[in-house]
């Protein structure tokens, strides 16, 4: 026999969860009921985030000087010649931003990816949404380390920003040939040799003249996700850009 609850029970158990486990911050553990919430962020915290509010480079989201009109690309994306068109950073991977990322790396029940993700929603969701990208793709992970953290943290905001703006998500395109080096430690040139033909684009996937946005969650020098931009486009797609939680500074 099909039983059918009231309507207004799921909403009144979540206002009961609430009386007895008040939301706080994700940062300082602040009662959201009394202050202003920013994706799970007090107004306290949110403005200690170094979100993007400077001019920066298009092509690789790199803070440049305040000069008239955009600039297209800073002098590192000419000698880089990067593989992706466009870089989108929602902050600087620095402090109070920059120690979210970092626990979103290990954060296995993916709280501090929908946070971010949130956040990058309500910050940057005109300009994603302005590119006017035909799928997301996170870009990937070794196998042990998604083990080891027990999480993804890009394929998590991939789904989670696809999810919201409605763009197919294919978080197992891209692929490692074989398990890379750490980059960490390496000269900015050796971080391209390093990823060089490192990473495929497995068949079957919907690539074919397409605007791809690739998403992680930090860009320093852009190698890996020039590499993955690379392999898009050599499965066919015509397009790529970038969208990272955070863009290491002076990089």
């Amino acid at each position: 026999m099909n039983v059918a609850f009231p309507t207004w029970l799921p909403s009144a158990r979540h206002r009961v969860l609430d009386l007895l486990f008040p939301p706080r911050c994700i940062c300082c553990r602040a009662d959201l009921t009394e202050v202003k919430q920013h994706a799970s962020i007090c107004s306290t915290c949110f403005g200690q985030l170094q979100l993007t509010a400077w001019p920066t480079c298009r092509r690789c989201a790199s803070r440049v000087p305040e000069i008239p009109g955009p600039v297209d690309e800073c002098g590192h994306c000419r000698e880089d010649r990067l593989q992706f068109e466009r870089a989108i950073a929602l902050g600087s991977y620095e402090g109070l931003l920059g120690e979210l990322i970092v626990r979103m790396k290990y954060d296995r029940n993916e709280r501090l990816a929908s946070t971010l993700a949130t956040l990058i929603l309500s910050e940057l969701g005109e300009v994603i949404r302005e590119l006017q990208v035909d799928g997301i793709v996170p870009v990937p992970m070794v196998p042990w380390r998604r083990l080891a953290r027990g999480t993804n943290s890009p394929a998590a905001l991939a789904a989670l920003v696809g999810r919201e703006l409605g763009v197919p998500v294919f978080p197992r395109v891209l692929q490692y040939r074989r398990k890379p080096s750490q980059q960490k430690g390496l000269s900015r040139s050796g971080r391209f040799r390093n990823m060089r033909n490192l990473i495929f684009a497995k068949a079957g996937y919907p690539l074919e003249a397409s605007h791809v946005l690739l998403v992680d969650d930090i860009l320093t020098t852009g190698a890996t996700c020039s590499e993955a931009a690379r392999a898009l486009k050599q499965a066919g797609a015509a397009q790529a850009s970038v969208l990272v939680a955070g863009r290491t500074p002076s990089s």
